[in-house]
Order: C-alpha cells, then sequence, then structure tokens
C-alpha cells in the first residue's frame, strides 16, 4: 500500500539546479529546456530515450510506479501513454516542477518530497524510476538505498552515459568551459557505463544494463527479492 504523501523537510535535499530563472512555474529549469529544445536531434534522442524507458518499465508490469526526482513530469507522461493503467506517483524536491508535472498529467499524484528521506512505506511501489537524478547528487549512495528501500520487485535508472555525453555537448559547442568539456556544471557525478553499474551494484542486483544515446539505463532488484526468488 502507497503511504500518504507528506511534505518533508525540503534541507535535506542536495541535488543543485542553480538555473532555476522563473521558480513560480517551473519552467526555467535546465531539464525543462532540454525537453522543449526545437533541436531536432535532441527531440530525437529524448524520444528514442523516453520510449526506451517506458519498454523497459513496461515489461516489468507494475501495478504501482513511483517516478522519483520527476521534474516537470515529461517521462511521467510518457509512461502514462504506454502503461494507461499503472498507479503513477511522482516527486521532485522542485514545487514549482511539481506544480508543471501535476498540470501535464491530470490524475496523477506528484509531491514535493526529498530523493534523501522518501515519504514512502518500505516496498511501497512495484517499480521505483529514477532518471537523470542521482548524477546530481555530491553523495548519491543514500539515495539510491532509498530509492531501493520503497521497491518491491525493481528499480530504472538513467545517468549520462560519460565520456559521451559530454563529448557529445562539446561537438555542438556546449558547455565548452566546463572541464572536463561538455559536461553539465550541475552533474556531480560523471559515470563511465562500467563505473554505474559498480555503484548500483552496492545495493541492488542488476538484471539489465544498456541504454539509449547518450545515456545509461539500468534495471536492478532488490536483493531481498533475488534472494527470495532462489
Amino acid at each position: 500500500m502507497i503511504d500518504r504523501v507528506e511534505m518533508p523537510d525540503q534541507r535535506t535535499e542536495r541535488r543543485v539546479e542553480p538555473h532555476i530563472a522563473r521558480p513560480s512555474d517551473g519552467a526555467g529549469t535546465s531539464n525543462y529546456r532540454k525537453h522543449t529544445s526545437g533541436n531536432p536531434v535532441q527531440r530525437q534522442l529524448i524520444a528514442r530515450f523516453h520510449h526506451t524507458i517506458a519498454e523497459r518499465v513496461a515489461e516489468l508490469k507494475p501495478a504501482t510506479f513511483l517516478d522519483a526526482g520527476c521534474g516537470e513530469g515529461f517521462v511521467a507522461r510518457a509512461l502514462r501513454q504506454r502503461l494507461p493503467d499503472v498507479r503513477l506517483v511522482g516527486f521532485d524536491f522542485n514545487p514549482a516542477a511539481v506544480r508543471l508535472a501535476a498540470a501535464a498529467n491530470p490524475g496523477t499524484a506528484f509531491a514535493a518530497a526529498s530523493i534523501f528521506a522518501l515519504p514512502f512505506a518500505d516496498a511501497g511501489f512495484d517499480v521505483v524510476g529514477c532518471f537523470e537524478v542521482l548524477e546530481h547528487q555530491a553523495d548519491p549512495e543514500p539515495a539510491l538505498l532509498e530509492l531501493a528501500r520503497v521497491a518491491r520487485r525493481a528499480v530504472v535508472l538513467s545517468v549520462p552515459h560519460e565520456p559521451f555525453f559530454s563529448l557529445a555537448n562539446a561537438v555542438r559547442g556546449k558547455n565548452l568551459h566546463v572541464r572536463p568539456r561538455g559536461s553539465d556544471p550541475d552533474h556531480r557525478q560523471l559515470w563511465t557505463r562500467a563505473a554505474f553499474a559498480a555503484f548500483v551494484d552496492r545495493h541492488l542486483e542488476i538484471e539489465w544494463l544498456g541504454g539509449s544515446f547518450p545515456w545509461t539505463i539500468c534495471v536492478a532488484r532488490p536483493r531481498e527479492v533475488v534472494i527470495g526468488r532462489r
């Protein structure tokens, strides 16, 4: 059963979003700009990424799904289109983004919450998703532990696939002033695919590791679930 969503202390959140230009409506975040870009190549990459995420989640056949760090609700919308019967709950540390997510996904529950102190019961969701969030954390391990705690069957994660994410930016002249060249100034973790797998493997059993350029995508199980099936 999904616990009632509460509003935890936002001071525990450590994700860095320095580019919020209009906090009243949430439309100034880098995530919002990325998803609403008019660049046809970028739009195609994002569409393919959303398709890959939705197909991986659909294979897990969840009745309930938590979108952890939902941003403005772009992935949530793709998931609801692919899985119209799933009971989806989303949260983000940014209340303005939460309002946009709710407006874009009528009938879906969204709340402001911290990924470091989730207001949900242990094993409260069949599947937990966390997309483009962990790389923003100076210390992502406590967040990973919380995601594993509230997942009953699986956790689906995505992060930028380095160094290819940064190289793709550099080729089109983006973030050339940042070191490494092309890397996002908000990213605190620059994982290769192998390094991200090693990180996830500390607390989850990886079942699939792949991606959608330029992102790494991972499907993993809580270790208790894997042990229980043996």
